[in-house]
């Protein structure tokens, strides 16, 4: 039993000794040239403004790729830009059908009208006039446009 703490004491007293000479010390000059070899540039203040405007000007996260109007401030309330009304959209009319003489024509497509429409020569519905008949078009008037519809034909 004398043997094995005598072997186990010169073990761990030469497991100690080798841990602290495995790695040698560094010395001061070692030290000294390794911080002059990794000399810090200094910075080019005027280049990375240039390179801050450049992607402030293109902001690449936004989709149309322009500055908004209304600038972030979490201190201030934001009030947003007043937009425009949209353009009133112009409906798609179909011309479904004439009936007559005297002649009256059936239009589909009217706004705020789930079913055709008949149209009197001359008659004002919904903003929309018929003002004239050629042949088989017929031609209406209203929200600053004029269409000029021709009957549609059933299958051939």
């Amino acid at each position: 039993m004398r043997v094995l703490v005598i072997l186990s004491s010169v073990l761990a007293v030469s497991s100690i000794g080798a841990w602290t000479t495995a790695v040698p010390a560094p010395t001061v000059e070692s030290l000294a040239m390794e911080s002059a070899g990794h000399a810090v540039p200094p910075v080019d203040t005027m280049a990375l403004a240039a390179a801050a405007a450049r992607i402030r000007a293109r902001n690449p996260f936004r989709l149309d790729r322009r500055p908004t109007e209304l600038l972030y401030n979490p201190w201030e309330p934001s009030v947003p830009a007043v937009a425009p009304p949209p353009p009133r959209a112009i409906p798609p009319l179909v011309l479904a059908g004439l009936i007559g003489p005297p002649w009256n024509a059936l239009v589909e497509g009217v706004p705020g009208r789930e079913t055709g429409v008949f149209f009197a020569l001359g008659e004002e519905r919904h903003g929309i006039t018929f003002v004239g008949l050629r042949g088989d078009s017929v031609l209406l008037a209203g929200f600053d446009t004029t269409w000029t519809l021709t009957a549609r034909r059933g299958w051939q």
